[in-house]
């Protein structure tokens, strides 16, 4: 009982910490270490996940390629890489495509709250053809979070991967159906109000700033698809954006060094710790057998949990750290579908929370209503939801119970 009181008391402990915008990895290293002590061996709980975190290599691998990725995402945006992009697809895209296709390419920088990066290029654009701020908001919104379902270098994807076992060529191919569901949705969405099919007006760089700025990203694309580990697959991508702007290599060392976030690090250290405290405390294990004693199915705690903790969370990768290493030992012998009805509970609960920053920043940048906005946006990530869950459930062969 005292190990179920625990994995409960953790939960709350986390969701309460964040709600109070506590660090990530200390709120989590607090749950972790409230598991523990409320096992029934404190000390060889602590002792074996502490070992297990810092020699396991998926742990080691992911942590390296967080670090990558941010630094990828701002060798782009100082070197004005992605600016040259974005003004170069402005004149070669029709107008509802270039809509999207503005915040989806800044939605490879994995940025929190980087919306508001996109946001400025696409106003222009926006109203030109007239759309209200609310429609703003929604179009920024939605498809700068259309990667979730399509790039190796998304890191709720990778570290989802890695926690379940998976390959991330495995999850991510499994994953891939949704991207288009994503962009119908967005499209026949934003096809209600936005009615030129014109093309903007773009600079003078045409092709070549394309060019320059798809290479790095398509690189560490395909090198990560071929089986290159993440982290290897970003290091000629970050060169490749120095070479290409001629970069000194000082400069370069600088740009690199401002991009590092260790944040971002020790969160992905610290979700594995949780996951290994977990693993060793079997207390998930007896909470399982706690639910099913009073006839609670399984699949309506895959179903809640994950939702839950998407709206609450603050970001998808944060709500993963929390919910998954509890519900992966309640699973059995689980496949890559049964996961990803829990990944898409965090991703449809995320995009449509209130406490989801990049809605809070694109909101306040184009001074939009809210509630306006959710008249595009909770219909939108419901039919997501629905839809995944229709997909995964088919997949899989019938519903996990």
């Amino acid at each position: 009982m005292l190990a179920i009181l625990g994995v409960l008391a953790a939960f709350a402990v986390i969701v309460i910490l964040r709600l109070r915008n506590v660090d990530f990895s200390l709120s989590i290293l607090t749950g972790a270490l409230i598991i523990a002590l409320t096992s029934s061996d404190p000390v060889g709980v602590l002792v074996e996940a502490s070992q297990k975190t810092l020699t396991d290599f998926d742990t080691i691998n992911l942590t390296v390629a967080v670090v990558l990725i941010s630094v990828l995402g701002c060798s782009l945006k100082e070197t004005g890489t992605m600016t040259e992009l974005i003004e170069g697809l402005r004149g070669m895209l029709p107008a509802q495509v270039l809509l999207a296709a503005i915040p989806a390419m800044f939605g490879l920088l994995t940025i929190p709250g980087g919306a508001l990066m996109s946001a400025p290029f696409n106003e222009p654009e926006a109203d030109r053809l007239g759309l209200s701020p609310e429609q703003k908001t929604y179009v920024n919104v939605w498809f700068r979070h259309l990667w979730y379902w399509a790039s190796p270098l998304s890191p709720i994807l990778i570290t989802t991967a890695s926690m379940a076992g998976f390959t991330l060529t495995e999850y991510l191919w499994a994953q891939l159906p949704l991207l288009a569901v994503v962009l119908a949705i967005g499209f026949v969405v934003g096809g209600t109000f936005i009615r030129d099919g014109g093309v903007g007006r773009g600079s003078t760089g045409g092709l070549g700033s394309v060019a320059r700025g798809l290479t790095p990203i398509v690189t560490a694309i395909i090198l990560a698809l071929v089986g290159v580990p993440v982290w290897l697959a970003l290091v000629p991508a970050i060169a490749l954006v120095f070479l290409l702007k001629g970069v000194q290599p000082r400069e370069a060392v600088d740009i690199a060094k401002s991009g590092v976030r260790w944040d971002l690090a020790a969160a992905a250290v610290s979700m594995f710790f949780f996951r290994f405290v977990v693993a060793s405390s079997s207390s998930v294990v007896a909470l399982f057998d706690a639910a099913t004693s009073l006839g609670i199915p399984l699949f309506a705690i895959l179903v809640v949990i994950p939702l839950l903790a998407g709206s609450i969370s603050g970001t998808p990768t944060m709500g993963l750290g929390m919910i998954l290493p509890l519900l992966l030992p309640l699973l059995g012998d689980y496949g890559v579908y049964v996961v990803g009805i829990i990944y898409v509970g965090l991703i449809a609960g995320y995009i449509a929370s209130p406490m989801h920053l990049c809605l809070i920043l694109t909101n306040s940048y184009y001074k939009s209503e809210l509630r306006k906005v959710y008249r595009y946006l909770v219909p939108s990530a419901v039919a997501l939801y629905v839809s995944a869950m229709a997909y995964y459930i088919f997949m899989n062969g019938g519903i996990p119970i």
